[in-house]
């Protein structure tokens, strides 16, 4: 893994205005835009607790190259965290009832993780939420949903731009377990923690911001019972493939699109390390 596989891009991403913002935000698509905004508040939470994992074992990684990439990893995730916690503000701005005190019941989840569990278990965590998401990253983008006309401008943006970092660092979490840990019943049963614990915190965000949003703006919000249908699926499939005993993130072959994006955002970037 060579650090310029990994590149350090510091954005200059304009959070939308409170007042012109509208809750159904990607491709016209309510089911669509709560899972993205629950993962926006999910991911403000857990990059942070990623890089802390990966930082207190960088000392043990004796392959230079692994530490080299796991640092960009890390370095990579913290801007995406960044990015994020100005994009909530959107959210939160609202004053929906209970979703403080949800945000800040998964707040303590990453705090306990890293009080009271082992490295083992901290390090499978993050492969696992990386795994779910290399997976949905190069579903996204494929699809094209986020420069879809009725996507928000700043939005997608965000998006494209998280989803490409998440492909280019693949492989990182999957190595670093690998290399000090090993063992694929205990990588599989992470990956299920993990992604479970995400699908869960997207689904109370949903269930607390929707019926709000309904009322105020309308069946525009309103999820349908095929896009719940799609949501299950989409989490479904993805975790199956990365519990099996042979999921590697190695083996995908990423699409010219993928480093076409790359050199976009790299050009638009105020810096790149």
């Amino acid at each position: 893994m060579t650090a310029q596989a990994i590149p350090v891009r510091r954005m200059p991403f304009s959070v939308p205005d409170t007042a012109d913002f509208h809750p159904v935000y990607l491709a016209g698509n309510a089911g669509f835009s709560y899972a993205m905004t629950g993962m926006g508040l999910y991911v403000a939470l857990l990059e942070p607790f990623i890089v802390k994992s990966v930082r207190r074992v960088l000392d043990r990684v004796t392959d230079p190259g692994l530490r080299e990439a796991a640092d960009r990893f890390s370095r990579q995730e913290a801007q995406h965290y960044q990015q994020h916690e100005r994009f909530n503000t959107l959210f939160f701005s609202r004053d929906y009832p209970g979703l403080r005190e949800r945000y800040e019941r998964l707040r303590g989840d990453f705090e306990r993780f890293l009080a009271e569990k082992d490295d083992r278990f901290r390090i499978g965590f993050v492969e696992g939420f990386e795994a779910n998401t290399t997976q949905g990253a190069l579903s996204l983008l494929g699809r094209g949903l986020l420069r879809h006309p009725a996507t928000d401008k700043a939005l997608g943006s965000l998006w494209e731009w998280h989803m490409l970092e998440e492909i280019e660092h693949r492989n990182i979490a999957f190595d670093l377990y690998e290399h000090l840990f090993g063992g694929w019943p205990y990588r599989a049963l992470m990956c299920w923690r993990a992604q479970h614990h995400m699908a869960t915190f997207i689904d109370d965000v949903t269930a607390i911001m929707n019926p709000r949003d309904i009322r105020e703006f309308g069946d525009i919000c309103r999820i349908t019972s095929k896009d719940r249908t799609l949501r299950l699926l989409s989490r479904a499939v993805p975790r199956v493939k990365s519990m099996l005993p042979g999921y590697s993130p190695h083996r995908y072959e990423l699409p010219a699109a993928v480093q076409r994006l790359a050199d976009r955002l790299t050009s638009q970037a105020t810096s790149v390390s």
